[in-house]
């Protein structure tokens, strides 16, 4: 099983198993709308795939890793570990980098930061302080194994909707959408403004459109009743499962949480 090299926030490396046992047995493609760290993907064998993610900086990365891995990883292997460079680091101006120092770049911050999280101020810059512990690199053969892996997908800077559009008869679709923010401060954990309750009336929306199609789906999302009722009106199977959330940027968005598994099929 190949395995992500960023960790992010929401990971369903967890319950991949829960993921696995919930897929059809067979489809044409594999479309994930929210890649994130591209977990359930990565745990099957290699398929045609979208992989698409609003995050600019991600999905930058993401291609630089699969075109050079053995550039980016030496760049970031070799980058100090001490917290001042860090630091350092997080100051600079990505625009003043080449695309693979700028993954690489991405990559270290990632893996030394606060709990994995991805997080920016109201400027658009990442805001997240130092991490402790038993920081590490990927290793070369998994940097190696990420970019195999994603020979095999198209993978897409752009907001959901366009790249589930694309989503037809025999195509499978993954989802797990950042939650929306309805009374909670946006912290920004995927890039500020990602995922407003005006984007999950959105997510309804292009999520039966592409039921009708013909796609089958299934969407992994916190226990809400904004989702809950419009597809279990349609139909849509729906099921509870806790989960354990131990990649967040704050003490209390950590620990067990009851999610929804939803499929149509």
């Amino acid at each position: 099983m190949t395995t992500p090299i960023i960790r992010w926030a929401g990971s369903k490396r967890p319950i991949l198993n829960v993921l696995q046992a919930a897929m059809p047995a067979k489809f044409r493609r594999y479309i994930e709308p929210f890649a994130g760290s591209g977990a359930l993907y990565l745990s099957l064998a290699p398929c045609p795939a979208i992989l698409g993610d609003v995050n600019s900086s991600l999905v930058a990365t993401y291609r630089s890793v699969r075109a050079f891995p053995h550039a980016v990883w030496r760049e970031v292997s070799a980058m100090p570990t001490e917290p001042d460079y860090y630091y350092y680091l997080r100051g600079l101006d990505e625009a003043t980098l080449s695309k693979r120092s700028q993954a690489a770049r991405f990559i270290y911050l990632n893996r030394f930061c606060f709990n994995g999280v991805y997080r920016t101020n109201r400027a658009g810059r990442f805001n997240v302080p130092r991490g402790r512990g038993r920081l590490h690199i990927p290793s070369e053969e998994e940097f190696c194994a990420f970019a195999r892996h994603l020979r095999h997908a198209d993978l897409v800077q752009d907001d959901f909707e366009p790249v589930l559009q694309q989503a037809r008869s025999g195509d499978f679709v993954y989802m797990d959408p950042p939650y929306s923010t309805s009374g909670k401060r946006d912290r920004g954990e995927y890039g500020r403004d990602s995922f407003r309750d005006r984007d999950l009336v959105r997510f309804i929306d292009a999520t039966l459109a592409a039921s009708d199609r013909g796609a089958k789906i299934l969407i992994s999302y916190s226990s809400s009743s904004a989702l809950h009722e419009p597809l279990s009106a349609r139909g849509w199977n729906i099921r509870s499962l806790h989960v354990h959330r131990n990649v967040a940027g704050f003490c209390g968005h950590r620990g067990k949480a009851e999610e929804l598994l939803v499929t149509n099929y």
